[in-house]
């Protein structure tokens, strides 16, 4: 089946998609270099979320949300 479809691939003229041809590689490189920038934005995410001034900015907004609701709702 796989010998099959080789020779058909060929018959398509495809045989330049293939990662010796020059647009298979090109392919290969371009998602290579994809991959590295997906994974450089994944840490930079990660590395920002568990942040100290993240956290800190986190602790200050949930201090500015209570002091808000606490003037929406004054005890007696």
């Amino acid at each position: 089946m796989t010998i099959y479809l080789m020779y058909f691939a060929e018959s398509l003229g495809l045989e330049i998609l293939a990662p010796q041809g020059v647009v298979g590689l090109l392919i290969l490189v371009t998602g290579f270099i994809f991959s590295l920038m997906m994974l450089y934005v994944g840490y930079i995410s990660i590395r920002e979320m568990y942040s100290i001034e993240s956290q800190n900015s986190r602790v200050q907004d949930l201090k500015k949300q209570q002091e808000k609701i606490a003037k929406l709702y004054p005890q007696s």
